[in-house]
């Protein structure tokens, strides 16, 4: 099978370089790419649907109330004896991807392009409080980049096929192709180019037409009602974007606290019981935070509260709107908690939808908070589209993607005016507040931190034996004065290293020679007199902008490099410098 796979591949290549130019090529490319990762979102959605329904059947209705509480810790616990009876490989979908692009060359393993796929659907089918936006996203990610690689494309193409099934995904899930290729730009910071533009359109729209097609026209949820705006609602609208940096920081905060507190279980069973007996019993008393959410969602737009609050167990009154008001913020305060828990006791999902549910959770206690202080008349769907764009633009610092995004599912292009000042505020307090989204929040717990700096992702893609010398002169401590003269004659650099233990303790240049000969009884001077002491050591596996970085603290063009306490040689600015120049070249002369 694998041999039969390699021929065509190889039948394949041939013919596209006898009849079809590069730059053509990688547009049919993306639309494959746009048309799998589009059908992958189209099964997945309807895999995690059939769980969902299975579990609503008659067959569980006297128990329904039991099964809030179960599934969704039946469902990690699933994931996990997936994960480790078969050693599948599980990743965090949209942060792997932007790992693979920033730190692996766009490199994913094979085992992601079906591992997230099998996993999200029994976590989110058993009611995992998670989306299937990020799954859908990594498996997609893992298709494009393994077609690059099968196809012979070099690092550009990879990352652009990346994006391409990115693109596609999202498109298929949410029909907002045009959303799609936003969010890949400003998640991947993509240099917007026409050669990328294109297949970035092309994948897109791929994407939005397999979803369209395979579909049976229902959507996510849709916006009825809206009218223009009103500048008069513009203070609501700015303080609205206040509120959304505000839970947008709380997101964050308690994703990352609920994370540090489930994983300090080592057993993983442990952590799965744990962690699923915690979300189970938050699912138990607040019923809305049972799967993905979106039917909450379409209540908010509606402004139907008691569709929302009637599943909760305490019995509130239809006309309490106090009570209301506080049992929707512990719904909003809470669906970050069960969401963490999804994702840190086992389960696989994304961040996508959560955040979505609680923008539209936010936007509606804005009303009603407005309403008990007296102020009435104001639009619900208004409030509640721009609040989930509002979130969407603090958490994960994707402000045009929220507006275009709420704009196309919605259907809320009158509100474009409120959607860029509320997005853009939002966004605005929260990179100020905190420079990480929640996407690279999750890679930064792990020390694997997103860069989005240019220089700086270059940088990721060298190592340390791209400016690492070993071949140099040593000399010991004790070594007269004559015979590192000798030394420096013989070597290609102005350096000299001096080594005690198989330790450097310094270095010895043509200037300490110099200036050690103007002294007197120069023939008693010997390699540890003259020597100057060895600047700040770097270990073997540091990253290069850490190494860049202590270059430029010390003032030194060089840095002894230390692997397991023992010396390997010197770093070198000039050859990293060399490594960086070539790096930049085989990028911009790729494809």
């Amino acid at each position: 099978m694998k041999h039969t796979l390699q021929l065509w591949i190889r039948r394949v290549l041939i013919w596209r370089a006898q009849h079809l130019p590069m730059q053509h090529f990688i547009f049919v490319l993306s639309i494959l790419t746009g048309l799998v990762s589009g059908l992958v979102a189209v099964v997945l959605k309807n895999s995690t649907h059939a769980i969902q329904a299975w579990i609503r059947s008659e067959r569980f209705e006297d128990y329904y109330q039991l099964y809030y509480f179960a599934f969704p810790l039946i469902g990690i616990l699933l994931t996990v004896a997936l994960v480790r009876v078969f050693k599948l490989r599980a990743g965090e979908g949209i942060p792997s991807a932007i790992e693979a692009i920033s730190r692996q060359g766009g490199i994913i393993p094979r085992s992601r392009m079906y591992t997230s796929f099998l996993t999200s659907a029994v976590t989110v089918g058993f009611g995992g409080s998670v989306g299937l936006e990020g799954p859908a996203v990594g498996t997609g990610s893992a298709i494009g980049s393994n077609l690059a690689r099968w196809m012979r494309l070099g690092f550009k193409q990879r990352i652009l096929l990346i994006a391409c099934a990115t693109a596609g995904a999202i498109s298929s899930i949410f029909g907002a192709p045009v959303a799609a290729i936003i969010f890949t730009l400003e998640l991947f910071s993509i240099d917007l180019t026409l050669s990328s533009l294109v297949p970035l359109l092309l994948a897109s729209a791929t994407g939005a037409l397999t979803g369209l097609m395979t579909s049976d026209g229902s959507k996510l949820f849709y916006a009825e009602g809206i009218e223009a705006f009103d500048p008069i609602n513009l203070p609501y609208y700015l303080l609205l974007g206040v509120a959304c940096a505000l839970v947008s920081l709380y997101f964050k905060r308690v994703f990352a606290l609920s994370g540090r507190l489930v994983v300090r279980w080592n057993n993983p069973w442990a952590k799965a019981m744990t962690g699923g007996v915690l979300l189970g019993a938050l699912i138990f008393v607040m019923p809305p935070l049972y799967g993905e959410g979106f039917g909450t969602i379409q209540a908010a737009l509606k402004g139907d509260d008691w569709s929302i609050l009637s599943q909760n167990w305490l019995g509130v009154e239809a006309g309490n709107l106090l009570m209301g008001i506080g049992l929707l913020i512990g719904l909003l305060l809470l669906k970050v908690t069960a969401a963490s828990l999804t994702v840190h006791a086992g389960g696989v999902g994304g961040m996508f939808a959560p955040t979505l549910f609680m923008g539209s959770i936010l936007g509606l206690i804005f009303v009603r908070s407005l309403e008990f202080a007296g102020i009435e008349g104001l639009p619900v769907v208004h409030f509640v589209l721009i609040a989930m764009a509002g979130l969407m633009a603090g958490t994960m610092h994707a402000p045009l993607t929220a507006i275009f995004m709420i704009s196309e599912i919605g259907g809320g292009y009158p509100l474009i005016l409120p959607l860029m000042m509320t997005s853009a505020l939002s966004f605005f307090l929260t990179r100020s507040w905190d420079p990480n989204s929640i996407y690279t929040e999750y890679l930064s717990q792990r020390g694997r931190l997103w860069i989005q700096s240019k220089d700086k992702a270059v940088l990721t893609l060298l190592d340390m034996d791209d400016a690492l010398e070993r071949d140099l002169e040593t000399l010991e401590p004790d070594s007269p004065l004559h015979e590192c003269q000798a030394a420096l004659a013989r070597c290609k650099r102005n350096l000299v290293a001096i080594l005690e233990d198989g330790r450097m303790v310094g270095y010895i240049t043509w200037e300490d020679i110099w200036r050690a000969q103007r002294e007197e009884h120069q023939e008693e001077i010997n390699a540890k007199d003259a020597m100057k002491s060895a600047p700040a050591r770097v270990q073997y596996g540091d990253p290069m902008d850490l190494v860049l970085s202590q270059m430029e603290k010390t003032g030194m063009w060089y840095l002894p490099v230390y692997h397991d306490g023992q010396w390997l040689g010197l770093v070198s600015k000039t050859k990293l410098f060399e490594a960086y120049r070539k790096q930049v070249q085989d990028l911009s002369h790729e494809g």
